[in-house]
């Protein structure tokens, strides 16, 4: 080879070696862009286009999951899912671990947001236990936080509070910016159980963290959730302006999702303050921004909105409407935690439109007697407590109801026996379809009638069962403690209280009468744990002090007085 064909090769190698070169530089570039930008979606749409314009593996995965993260935080994400698959396609998991997790991690919880739950929780749990075998301990924290998300959304919310405390010990061991998320989520979830003062210094503690890491975006959610524990305490200016605080960082990213959610806060706000105005303005605000593109999350939310707001200023009938929405939306996404609050709501609604349907005391006994999600999967949505209660309207209805009472009595067993009279009736009604308006005397008798046999079926037992499915024997219960819509039941053997959702007279029902007391409005005690009552307070015999009210001082004397 002569020295001129050595020359022209060398000067052909160096040229096409400094284009790879600034290729490649190129598309780091733009990755970096990506990330300054990822609360911004305009932003990272156009880094993402570019980085797809390269016929690169790294880029192609790297531009689609970008282009893809844009339409999620717009609130698209049916097209946010399709852009994560095309992603997948171009990510080799071995060569690109982390990345390849970040966008198979988003695809399930863009799955989690429009319903497929058992897709998402398939792929959390499976990314949990890699990350367990390969000890990649972030990547567990990730998937324990994504899991714990799908457990408060079921109700199960002990098991959602130990997956984020583990994950936020893993974040905080290996990676501390990371565990800002998880500790919002768990704050979150401790103002969901109305432990408000935990939940404020654990958000708290999330502002912290994200203005230490510069998150921004966190520093906002964690506003946002303060506010919510304000609002639960009639601070509503104080919500309000932490709201504020939050909707100016949202603003100035163009995060549409989170200004929705934003302004639905503020709506609720306003309905406390009982202001028309600003309620339906930030309201019509948040259904504006919301282009209803397969986020059911977010649409069962708005519905449930509309519902409060046409409850509280407008018209009742509106207000049914979207709260059966909303419950059918929610029912599909199988969040049972969102569940008591809609149908509240509902019932509110019915009320406010005159509607004293039989059809409505029956769902509020199936709302009181069980909260599980198979149990509301059987009700699917309230349209066929309707027509139930259309059916209810035959003048028939009374002789029926006594007849099934007769039936009844040798074969139902607990509270449950109103529920599957209630059952009963529907389905024997539901062929008749003469409409002929019952007399609230009517009415009346047939109220009565359920009432009473829920009196004469209550079974004697040595013990109860809680939701959660903790059994307590009923001698070993000292006292119950309510907090907020949850009670706190105490036990002579256990150092930790037992926890359920329910009431402090819901649970007094299903109590023996001669044994157990209410004795303040937060409290309800066993009186053979008593060791000494005082003019203000009680002593138990392992030393615990409790309130007494005087509401409550001339049953507690009466009751004592019966069992001397």
């Amino acid at each position: 080879m002569n020295n001129s064909l050595r020359a022209v090769i060398s000067i052909l190698f160096v040229i096409v070696s400094f284009s790879g070169f600034g290729q490649s530089q190129e598309i780091s570039d733009l990755l970096n862009a990506t990330r300054r930008a990822s609360a911004y979606p305009d932003s990272l749409a156009y880094y993402g286009e570019k980085l797809l314009s390269y016929n690169d593996s790294l880029a192609k995965f790297e531009g689609y999951f970008a282009v893809g993260y844009s339409h999620y935080l717009s609130g698209k994400l049916n097209t946010a899912g399709t852009y994560y698959d095309s992603a997948l396609v171009f990510a080799n998991p071995a060569k690109h671990a982390s990345a390849y997790s970040r966008i198979k991690r988003n695809r399930a919880i863009v799955y989690q947001r429009t319903g497929n739950v058992d897709q998402a929780r398939s792929i959390y749990t499976e990314m949990l236990n890699n990350a367990k075998e390969n000890n990649i301990p972030v990547e567990e924290a990730l998937m324990l936080h994504q899991l714990g998300i799908l457990e408060q959304s079921s109700g199960n919310y002990d098991q959602a509070a130990a997956n984020y405390n583990s994950a936020i010990a893993l974040y905080k061991e290996n990676r501390p910016a990371a565990a800002t998320n998880s500790m919002i989520n768990l704050g979150t979830l401790y103002g969901r159980m109305d432990l408000i003062p935990r939940s404020n210094s654990m958000l708290k503690e999330a502002v912290v963290s994200a203005e230490t890491y510069g998150q921004t975006t966190l520093s906002a959610r964690a506003f946002n959730n303060i506010s919510v524990n304000f609002r639960k305490v009639g601070q509503l200016d104080s919500s309000n302006h932490y709201l504020s605080l939050a909707e100016n960082i949202y603003t100035s990213q163009g995060n549409k999702i989170s200004l929705i959610e934003n302004y639905q806060n503020k709506t609720a706000n306003f309905i406390e303050l009982n202001q028309k105005d600003s309620a339906y303005h930030y309201l019509n605000k948040a259904l504006a921004l919301n282009e209803g593109n397969g986020d059911k999350y977010r649409e069962s939310r708005l519905d449930f909105m509309v519902a409060r707001v046409e409850l509280a200023f407008g018209n009742a009938e509106k207000a049914i409407e979207y709260a059966n929405l909303s419950i059918s939306k929610i029912l599909e996404l199988q969040s049972v935690d969102d569940l008591n609050d809609r149908y509240q709501i509902l019932a509110d609604a019915y009320e406010k439109a005159g509607q004293e349907k039989l059809a409505l005391q029956i769902m509020r006994k199936w709302k009181a007697l069980d909260d599980s999600l198979e149990f509301y999967k059987n009700v699917k949505t309230l349209e066929e407590l309707t027509q139930a209660y259309d059916a209810a309207r035959n003048d028939e209805l009374i002789e029926e109801a006594a007849g099934l009472q007769k039936m009844n009595t040798g074969l139902l067993a607990g509270i449950g026996a109103v529920v599957v009279l209630s059952v009963f009736l529907f389905f024997q009604m539901k062929k008749k379809s003469k409409e002929v308006r019952l007399k609230s005397s009517e009415i009346a008798t047939l109220q009565t009638q359920l009432n009473l046999l829920k009196d004469q079926l209550k079974p004697t037992q040595d013990y109860i069962t809680l939701k959660s499915k903790a059994v307590i024997p009923i001698e070993e219960l000292m006292y119950i403690q309510s907090d907020g819509p949850y009670i706190e039941l105490f036990t002579e053997k256990k150092e930790r209280p037992e926890i359920d959702r329910n009431s402090l007279k819901s649970i007094l029902a299903s109590l023996p009468h001669n044994q157990f007391i209410q004795v303040h409005r937060s409290y309800i005690v066993n009186i053979n744990f008593i060791q000494s009552i005082y003019a203000t307070n009680l002593v138990l015999k392992d030393g615990t002090e409790l309130n007494i009210s005087r509401t409550f001082k001339s049953g507690i004397e009466s009751v004592l007085r019966n069992t001397a």
